[in-house]
């Protein structure tokens, strides 16, 4: 597909959307996204959301998933604690997946879901509180790309950025 093609983000569909040609480098995305997806938003255990070129609306070139999450309170770094209340616990917004077709290479397609997501994730703050964005990258690639927009480890699978960090980011762009 050429690079100047025209996309829109909207919620899975499985009515509308071929999930079955979905095919990115992680096997495990392929499955979800074929197989668990549309089960999970029915069970209202996360929303995934797809880029489809508008020529061909049917078509998935990534998609994400968010779902809420929490962050315990002794993981966190020691300088933000001064910060926050004792809270046990403190709310944040997960980034479960986010995938790119293989179809779609060098289009900046990760870009513009994970631009997407955290619009999503700061959008959703303003109603429902979440403190930061976590997610679990799953390997070094995945890892390097969180890092691009301000993630920071918080344990040694998981990575976090602040809310507050978040909108700056997307303010800034």
């Amino acid at each position: 597909m050429p690079s100047g093609t025209a996309f829109i983000i909207e919620p899975l569909d499985p009515a509308k959307h071929r999930r079955e040609s979905f095919k990115c480098e992680v096997e495990a995305l392929n499955d979800f996204l074929q197989k668990r997806a549309r089960k999970e938003m029915e069970a209202d255990i996360s929303a995934c959301f797809v880029l489809v070129p508008q020529e061909k609306p049917e078509q998935i070139a990534g998609y994400y998933t968010l779902s809420s999450a929490s962050i315990l309170r002794t993981e966190l770094p020691e300088a933000l604690l001064k910060k926050l209340p004792r809270y046990t616990r403190m709310p944040a917004t997960l980034l479960g997946r986010l995938a790119r077709s293989l179809e779609f290479k060098g289009q900046h397609i990760g870009n513009r879901l994970m631009v997407s997501a955290l619009s999503r994730a700061v959008e959703g703050a303003r109603q429902v509180a979440s403190w930061a964005v976590v997610t679990d990258p799953k390997d070094e690639k995945a890892r390097s790309f969180y890092e691009e927009f301000g993630f920071k480890p918080l344990t040694a699978e998981r990575m976090f950025v602040t809310m507050k960090d978040v909108a700056a980011q997307l303010n800034a762009r």
